[in-house]
């Protein structure tokens, strides 16, 4: 047996060895194996190659041991480990390209910032994570790593198992790609596209790849909103539209569009247009349609369509578009159905004026005839052929200048309606002249009215004698009352101072019936006086707010000892509040509505009351007395008429009590209403606007009017009777007196006394053109002190103008009328002096 040669130029360290040499490559030993970095682990064919080599080599090794008892065949061994050396350089270039795949794989996933690319390991917890991932995502790769990929699902997501769902439809489908909301590490949401790819086998786990749609996403939704904005105002239009491209399919209709074809969008979407309405083709809408898609250039029609039951007409407008051509339509049958009515109502118009008894004519912006009717014709005397469309100056020259002519222009300028009479200057004659202004011009009615200008002219001077008549009668009584009540005055005075001076019944009798006399005088001549100053027009409300409560203790107690002499209960009801009217006049309606309740009512009860009602304050007198017929309803208003009293019993008064309060009523507008049923009695209510209750304190002063006191009091009157009975009163009143016939006497009288007097009474119409109120001025002006109140004035009158109310109020001056009864006086004075 020979020993094995050693092999040329081997170096001293055998390659079965571990040599020293840093640089060489690893030698194979049957007991140790070749390491390997994990990071850049072979190809499984190469470690599969090396491992058969290491279990030849333990085979040689085997052999040699057995047949050479230690030697070794160098050669063959030599052979077996340049093998090895050689698979072991194989394996270095696969790892070397192996680490520079992944070196190029990872320098991919990191340049990719546009999508998070991760991978999740079998179980769904995430094994890598690139930069795109950190941008898109917000968490850095050491915050995700690690983690179940559940954390990147909204809430609701990971209750549903979205993220567990996912994964097992990527195992069973290969790939699945869809989109949807993932959350972000800052808590909002990014919308993704995401697709996974299972990696080689379930024990490879999971490619994700997830791309930001977020902006793209907002931008679709900005799209689809302003397309459905859009679709919403075409189909709030009130025009159907149908859309067309350029092979005449329908690409879109409105609302409007539908409710008119009744056909939904998806059943004519891509169909032509005579496929879906076969009436079109070879129509003129046809013709219009083809001549916008060819030429590009908008047409229009109005088009009747004529139904079963219905008349349809459309106006149809074709434009051209992008896509091809947008065909509107619009009802506008009613507008045509208008228009049908106004030509037929300009027929009827025509037709009428034709037939009208007024001559007509109308005339245009520049004054020229437009429309003449035959009326017109006959009164100017001239065929309107020859008057149509000529100025109307340049027709009739004369009119230029006439008045009216002016008053058309006029109405014109202002735009009103305007009637006028006047000369027609083409007539000659009085004419009736209506204009009315439009936006076409002047529509012009006249009729000849000479013969009524006639009739109105002599009712004018009738009238006008009518009311002459009527002023003098106003006259006649005004001065008939007023020559009367001077003597009646003095007589009343008189009346009331005789009583304690008269002894025995007889005497007390015959002085009852002379006052009760003189009260019937006095009061014809306060209705006489009433009516003319009414009549006159001389009364002027004084309108403030009124309390019922002192009127209605006023009239229980005039009236109250009235009632019960007639054996009639009196009932008196007031209400607390107060009305807007003036004092004096509702007390004189209220007390003429008791007397004539107190004349006509024999047996029962008069009730006065007072209520509010439907914001009106309502007064109302009812009595069971004979009632009203109801023929007599309205008469009773009338002067001197009266109901039941034929033979003119002057104890059922005159018959103007009514009268009068109809004129106060209509003075004051306080409606009054009367209901009556004959045998059962009558009611009569009046109306006020309520006002504000004032409440009022009696002053002592007029609790003690008619007992002076000493009080120093200045009469002044120039008629001597009337002098002589208002100082007996007075000194019978307990007043000391100074009388006096004129302003003079009386100023020179205070003068030499020197005292100041406590109130002044003085007539109105003095002798020599004096006034009281200048006597009263002057009495005032003679002692006159700083800061001081004036000296009380009445003025007692038998005046019936307004000269005598305007003069005493300038001087806050109470005024009353002759003839007074010693009552009305006492009341007059308690007013003055309670002023005080």
């Amino acid at each position: 047996m020979t020993k094995p040669q050693p092999v040329p130029d081997e170096p001293a360290t055998s390659r079965m060895g571990g040599g020293a040499d840093p640089d060489a490559q690893p030698k194979a030993s049957p007991n140790t194996r070749p390491t390997v970095d994990p990071a850049t682990a072979p190809d499984p064919r190469l470690a599969a190659r090396v491992n058969e080599l290491e279990q030849e080599n333990a085979r040689l090794r085997a052999a040699l041991a057995t047949a050479c008892s230690g030697c070794d065949d160098l050669q063959t061994v030599t052979v077996r480990n340049e093998d090895l050396r050689i698979a072991f350089d194989a394996l270095e270039r696969s790892r070397a390209a192996h680490a520079d795949s992944e070196r190029r794989l990872r320098a991919i996933l990191d340049s990719a910032v546009g999508h998070a690319i991760l991978t999740l390991a079998p179980d769904g917890r995430v094994t890598s994570w690139n930069p795109g991932a950190v941008r898109i995502l917000g968490w850095t790769e050491e915050e995700a790593q690690g983690r179940p990929v559940a954390f990147l699902f909204p809430p609701e997501d990971v209750v549903a198992g979205v993220p567990d769902s996912l994964r097992l439809r990527a195992l069973a489908e290969g790939r699945i790609q869809e989109e949807r909301a993932f959350r972000r590490r800052d808590g909002s949401e990014v919308w993704g596209a995401l697709t996974i790819l299972p990696l080689q086998g379930a024990e490879d786990g999971y490619l994700w790849i997830l791309h930001d749609r977020s902006d793209e996403r907002r931008m679709e939704e900005a799209i689809a909103d302003a397309r459905k904005r859009a679709c919403d105002i075409l189909d709030s239009i009130d025009e159907a539209l149908v859309a067309l491209d350029r092979d005449y399919r329908v690409i879109y209709q409105n609302r409007r569009a539908e409710q008119l074809d009744h056909l939904p969008l998806s059943a004519i979407r891509g169909r032509r247009l005579w496929e879906i309405w076969p009436q079109l083709a070879g129509s003129d809408l046809e013709a219009l349609c083809r001549k916008t898609m060819t030429e590009r250039v908008p047409t229009g029609i109005e088009k009747r369509l004529d139904g079963e039951d219905t008349t349809l007409w459309l106006e149809i407008r074709i434009l051209p578009t992008a896509e091809g051509v947008g065909c509107f339509s619009r009802d506008i049958t009613m507008r045509k159905r208008a228009e049908e009515e106004v030509r037929a109502s300009h027929e009827r118009t025509v037709m009428i004026l034709e037939s009208i008894s007024d001559a007509f004519y109308a005339v245009d912006h520049d004054w020229r005839f437009t429309y003449i009717n035959r009326k017109a014709e006959r009164l100017w005397g001239r065929s309107r052929d020859t008057l149509l469309g000529r100025r109307i100056w340049e027709a009739f020259p004369n009119v230029l200048g006439s008045e009216a002519f002016e008053a058309q222009k006029q109405a014109v300028r202002d735009g009103r309606e305007t009637t006028i009479e006047v000369k027609s200057p083409i007539l000659g004659d009085w004419a009736e002249i209506s204009m009315y202004p439009s936006p076409d011009g002047l529509s012009v009615y006249f009729r000849d009215i000479t013969a009524r200008r006639r009739a109105q002219q002599a009712l004018m001077q009738a009238k006008e004698s009518a009311e002459a008549a009527d002023q003098a009668k106003g006259k006649f009584l005004a001065a008939a009352s007023h020559d009367l009540r001077q003597p009646l005055q003095a007589l009343l005075l008189f009346v009331d101072v005789l009583k304690p001076h008269v002894q025995g019944s007889q005497g007390a009798n015959a002085l009852m019936h002379l006052g009760r006399g003189l009260d019937a005088l006095k009061e014809l001549l306060d209705s006489l006086l009433d009516m003319s100053r009414l009549d006159a027009g001389v009364v002027q409300p004084n309108i403030e707010n009124v309390p019922m409560v002192p009127l209605f203790d006023h009239i229980a107690a005039s009236y109250r000892p009235v009632a019960a002499a007639k054996g009639l209960e009196l009932h008196v009801l007031s209400c607390n509040a107060a009305a807007r009217t003036d004092r004096t006049l509702l007390t004189r309606m209220v007390r003429n509505l008791v007397e004539n309740a107190l004349r006509y009512t024999e047996r029962g009860r008069i009730d006065i009351e007072c209520r509010q009602a439907g914001g009106r304050l309502l007064i109302e007198v009812r009595d069971t007395g004979i009632g009203i017929p109801p023929d007599h309803l309205e008469r009773i208003w009338e002067e001197f008429h009266q109901v039941g009293n034929p033979e003119r019993d002057r104890n059922r008064g005159l018959g103007l009590g009514l009268a009068i309060v109809r004129r106060l009523s209509q003075l004051l507008n306080h409606p009054v209403d009367v209901q009556s049923k004959p045998g059962q009695g009558t009611s009569f209510v009046i109306a006020l606007p309520p006002g504000r209750a004032v409440e009022r304190q009696l002053s002592p002063a007029e609790a003690a009017a008619t007992t002076g006191h000493g009080r120093f009091a200045v009469v002044v009157d120039d008629d001597a009777i009337v002098l002589l009975g208002l100082e007996t009163i007075f000194r019978e009143w307990g007043y000391e007196v100074l009388v006096a016939g004129s302003a003079e006497k009386a100023v020179e009288a205070l003068r030499r006394s020197g005292r100041r007097p406590d109130l002044v009474v003085a007539d109105y119409r003095l002798r020599e053109g004096r006034l009281g109120t200048d006597a009263v001025a002057g009495i005032r002006a003679l002692f006159e002190e700083a800061g001081g109140p004036p000296v009380p004035g009445l003025i007692l009158t038998g005046e019936t103008g307004p000269e005598c109310e305007r003069d005493a109020a300038v001087l806050g001056l109470g005024i009353i009328h002759k003839p007074v009864t010693p009552r009305q006086l006492s009341h007059a004075l308690g007013e003055l002096l309670g002023l005080r």
